[in-house]
């Protein structure tokens, strides 16, 4: 018997952006959970990942990642995103409120 030993390759960051900019949100998705299972200190991969979470209009989990960001890199753009993520959601359009 002949046994054959697969070396999985871990995708990069850059890997992640890349299946990102082809539009393939779940497939990125699920690839930056499994890279911030090796590096859960990496406030990169956890601002990417609030960036899909956005995209997917999972306001709680995106800011629960993009705070995590903001927490290993005070000075990232967690911070900004997560107030733009506020913006959204306390939109009111008062054109279609009653009088």
């Amino acid at each position: 018997m002949i046994v054959i030993k697969t070396k999985v390759m871990k995708k990069s960051l850059l890997d992640i952006e890349q299946t990102l900019r082809e539009g393939r949100l779940q497939i990125a998705h699920q690839e930056l959970l499994e890279f911030l299972e090796n590096e859960p200190d990496n406030d990169s991969a956890w601002y990417m990942l609030g960036g899909i979470l956005r995209r997917e209009q999972l306001w709680g989990e995106a800011i629960n990642a993009l705070n995590k960001a903001k927490f290993l890199n005070p000075s990232g753009p967690a911070a900004h995103a997560i107030d733009s993520i506020y913006e959204i959601l306390s939109f009111q359009n008062t054109d279609l409120m009653n009088p």
